[in-house]
């Protein structure tokens, strides 16, 4: 190739034009896979996240796969047997292979988890007794974040028990305990206009909070069972809301709340 007079070798630009070339398709096919995600409006939350956990490694595999195709055809430029290093390569994995066998049940086991959605990234799972979100996920490890910050990175092919808590809504569960002095009848109608309000604001809220009604009487104190749902990230936030918010109208309404008391005896 003649530019400007000066003689360029075939050997300088057909490797650049290969490397524009592929990173213009990779771009291409980004942008493709990206459209068909955005055209999918019913999904669920979970598939949402599947569906882009899943795009993502596809994605990554493309471009491996396109960076594994602009290298043959450099070499090819410079005149390497093709052929041969492929042959090379087959051989290479064959050895590679039979000493990395763990590494193989890990890109196993990591296929299996994205294809049949057992969870995704975002999500709050427990893996091998360990809770948190799924902040990475590979073919090789699966990475979770606990609520108090540790990390912890599993091996895929460790993974055994499976527990994902962002499928559906949880369960919030709060115990009100009063003293046996105090109306029933009275808790539970300043309970229930705290509720009414709650309902109406706490944008968290899957399910109405609800008085499931005495839930056991102890030795100091009659609980009351409350109820509600949320997402499990949302769970933390609606019970310290709603203990805040319950002891601020007991407190209005003079209800007590018991506490441990010791009696003392003095012999004369």
């Amino acid at each position: 190739m003649n530019i400007l007079g000066i003689e360029i070798s075939e050997k300088i630009y057909l490797p650049v034009l290969i490397i524009i070339f592929a990173i213009i398709l990779d771009i291409i096919i980004n942008a493709l896979l990206n459209s068909r995600i955005k055209f999918k409006t019913n999904l669920t939350k979970h598939e949402q996240r599947s569906r882009e956990t899943g795009l993502l490694l596809f994605k990554n595999i493309i471009k491996s796969i396109i960076i594994f195709i602009a290298i043959l055809n450099i070499l090819k430029v410079f005149s390497i047997n093709k052929s041969a290093l492929v042959a090379g390569v087959g051989a290479a994995s064959v050895i590679i292979g039979l000493a990395f066998q763990d590494l193989l049940k890990d890109l196993l086991v990591g296929a299996a988890i994205i294809l049949e959605s057992q969870f995704a990234i975002g999500e709050i799972v427990e893996i091998n007794g360990f809770k948190g979100e799924v902040i990475a996920l590979s073919l090789k490890s699966t990475r979770l974040k606990a609520y108090t910050g540790e990390v912890r990175i599993i091996s895929n092919r460790t993974i055994s028990e499976v527990t994902n808590y962002s499928l559906g809504n949880v369960v919030v569960k709060i115990i009100v305990s009063v003293s046996y002095e105090d109306d029933i009848e009275k808790v539970k109608k300043a309970l229930e206009k705290l509720f009414l309000e709650l309902n109406a604001s706490m944008k968290e809220l899957k399910e109405k909070i609800v008085i499931e009604g005495v839930e056991s009487l102890s030795s100091s104190s009659v609980d009351f069972l409350i109820t509600t749902k949320s997402s499990v990230k949302d769970e933390s936030v609606i019970k310290r809301k709603l203990t805040e918010k319950i002891k601020l109208t007991l407190d209005e309404n003079n209800i007590k709340i018991p506490y441990p008391q010791i009696e003392v005896h003095y012999e004369k």
